[in-house]
């Protein structure tokens, strides 16, 4: 799919994060988004491509629970999160395949970026974003 971001970044033909991939299961794929001014911000790629969550398999379906439940409680321990989130909309440009999202909200989340306004942290440049050496440090940490 020549549009389609994710499946471009899992083949490897123009990777998205600058962090190594997180964790690869049978059918999701963990890795860091980038750019992003949150460290920690999770993104959790469907290894094939589907725009629609009523597509989902059963197996699909498990697998993302077993991952969320890890990754949730990892970040909570390493960045000492005091909520996360998780949600996919799979809406942008470039974006429509299935992706969730994991947010850590922590000591030094923003008020103004509650709930749906955290892609906000997402609305960032290169400049603006984590350095790609703390994402890359992080997603060793998370492997």
């Amino acid at each position: 799919m020549r549009d389609c971001l994710s499946c471009l970044s899992l083949s490897g033909e123009k990777r998205i994060s600058p962090g190594e991939i997180i964790y690869e299961g049978s059918y999701w794929v963990v890795e860091h988004a980038y750019p992003s001014s949150l460290l920690g911000w999770i993104v959790v790629v469907l290894k094939r491509h589907t725009d629609k969550l009523h597509e989902l398999s059963a197996e699909e379906w498990n697998e993302l629970g077993d991952i969320n439940f890890k990754i949730i409680n990892i970040l909570h321990r390493l960045l000492e999160t005091e909520k996360e989130y998780s949600c996919c909309y799979a809406e942008g440009e470039g974006f429509k395949h299935i992706h969730f999202h994991i947010i850590p909200k922590g000591k030094d989340y923003l008020p103004e970026n509650k709930g749906a306004k955290s892609f906000n942290y997402l609305k960032v440049n290169d400049e603006k974003s984590v350095s790609r050496d703390k994402i890359i440090e992080l997603c060793r940490k998370l492997k």
